[in-house]
């Protein structure tokens, strides 16, 4: 026990064992993983037919249609990873509410929460994540493949 949690008098995240270290790893860090893997696989199976060599193509080079089907894959399975992340996060929320009594401000400048803490904001970037997935995979179906 530190210093700081004897002054406190109790430990500062008391649930502690309600979450476990993978489900909130994986609710905190799921949508914004999501995300930018739907960000660099999209620009990859959108950009490469169109650029397979120094030369800028009008169309994707034949034998790549399948480059599309597999942007629309990537975006779905990005989406619901952090959609589940989000539910993963609010059920977490939910285990770990009342973890410490009181004032919101009183409980910001103790510092304890924080297992209720991490787990909000699991919850607000798993959601944050899937609708800024969700404007991606937009995105890359709206705008042309190959023109410009």
């Amino acid at each position: 026990m530190s210093a700081d949690d004897a002054a406190l008098g109790h430990h500062p995240a008391p649930h502690r064992g309600r979450a476990g270290a993978m489900e909130m790893t994986f609710g905190l860090l799921g949508g914004p993983a999501a995300w930018f893997a739907q960000l660099c696989a999209g620009f990859a199976l959108s950009s490469w037919p169109c650029f397979p060599g120094d030369q800028h193509m009008l169309s994707p080079t034949a034998g790549f249609a399948w480059t599309g089907a597999a942007v629309g894959f990537v975006s779905l399975t990005a989406f619901a990873v952090a959609v589940a992340a989000m539910f993963v996060s609010r059920g977490l929320l939910r285990r770990t509410r009342d973890e410490y009594p009181g004032d919101p401000a009183h409980l910001l400048e103790a510092g304890t929460g924080r297992t209720r803490f991490l787990a909000l904001w699991g919850t607000i970037a798993g959601g944050g994540f899937a609708v800024a997935t969700a404007f991606t995979a937009i995105a890359f179906f709206i705008l042309p493949r190959c023109a410009g």
